[in-house]
């Protein structure tokens, strides 16, 4: 099993299990924009009746849980990481938190058809990968940006868009990285 593999079958499990999920960083940018490789794999998850060590000791045996739960500082969630001990691979598994743009983008989720994993799953929308991006602000995050907004730009909700980037602080970078999409 790869680390896409991998991926699906977590994907899988947690749709087996009735645990609402949505798959975010580079495969959901890949999803709308030019794909790029990554090492890992970021889903949201929103775990109500199932611990994470209970859903894990529903994988496979090839999986192991890193029990420490490590802060994320943007969206203030958590997150613990599930690896596929075989092919390395990281899963990480954010909780869903309570901040309002973390809350709504779960909320606008879709299904999406993910190519690189052959599985249909939950994604968010394209405005709010490019809103999620933008806070991290990393380059490979600025670079998904810029890809999507070549790809998906003129199908874009502008007005949700620059509602969180004023919120976020983050329109200026927006319109630059609108520049380089040109």
């Amino acid at each position: 099993m790869n680390g896409e593999q991998a991926t699906a079958h977590v994907l899988s499990k947690l749709s087996e299990l009735g645990i609402d999920h949505m798959l975010v960083g580079a495969f959901s940018s890949n999803a709308y924009g030019v794909p790029r490789a990554t090492k890992d794999a970021d889903i949201v998850v929103e775990f109500k009746d199932v611990s994470v060590a209970e859903f894990c000791s529903h994988l496979d045996s090839g999986f192991s849980l890193d029990r420490q739960m490590m802060l994320e500082g943007f969206t203030g969630s958590t997150r613990n990481v599930v690896t596929h001990v075989e092919s390395g691979f990281d899963i990480e598994l954010f909780r869903l938190g309570k901040d309002s743009h973390h809350q709504e983008r779960f909320a606008r989720k879709q299904r999406h058809i993910i190519l690189e994993l052959d599985v249909e799953t939950w994604i968010p929308t394209v405005e709010d990968v490019i809103i999620q991006k933008l806070r991290w602000a990393r380059r490979k995050d600025q670079d998904d940006i810029v890809n999507v907004l070549s790809v998906s730009g003129d199908s874009l909700d502008w007005n949700y868009v620059r509602h969180w980037t004023d919120q976020h602080g983050t329109t200026e970078l927006l319109e630059q990285l609108k520049g380089e999409a040109l």
